[in-house]
């Protein structure tokens, strides 16, 4: 069985980089807003949808060296996902990720949902300094779809009557 640590060989380098520049991209004034994104970056992960960004923009360039706006794409799809797993942790209201603190347990509810709020932000921001409007499209519908599928797997808690197309539709988003 190939591990993922064996299939992102040739991008871990790129890896490596793009944690660093996720700190430096933070760019907070507030320093519990700094303290919170860095926390979240500082706890690592998988790291697999910039890894998968990465992978595909070597496949499918001429000389398979990833330009600056590659990489900043991979950085934005981190934001947007750690963004993501910011506001699931409160509506959750989970303590640990990945055997980490939360932002909510470290800070409170209100600060992890700005924090996470603040995340979705500066990525949509770094986002439009792409000039690529497909783009832009593509993953303003994919925050769009994060959110529908948080509020039906919300209103489903707890429910019977599911039918296996609701679940996988919920689960899709």
């Amino acid at each position: 069985m190939t591990s993922v640590t064996s299939l992102f060989a040739s991008v871990e380098a790129d890896l490596y980089l793009l944690s660093e520049n996720l700190k430096n991209l933070i760019g907070a004034s507030h320093p519990i807003l700094y303290a919170a994104a860095e926390h979240l970056f500082g706890a690592g992960g998988k790291r697999l949808r910039p890894a998968i960004v990465l992978l595909v923009s070597r496949a499918t360039i001429t000389n398979c060296k990833i330009t600056p706006r590659h990489r900043r794409l991979a950085e934005i799809t981190e934001m947007i996902h750690t963004a993501s797993l910011v506001h699931d942790d409160v509506i959750d209201e989970s303590e640990v990720r990945r055997t980490v603190p939360t932002v909510n347990s470290l800070f409170n509810n209100r600060i992890a949902v700005l924090a996470g709020d603040f995340l979705f932000g500066q990525s949509a921001w770094y986002l439009a300094n792409l000039d690529n409007l497909e783009v832009v499209k593509l993953l303003s519908e994919v925050i769009k779809d994060m959110a529908e599928g948080e509020i039906q797997q919300g209103l489903s808690r707890f429910d019977t009557t599911t039918t296996i197309e609701g679940y996988l539709a919920k689960t899709y988003n």
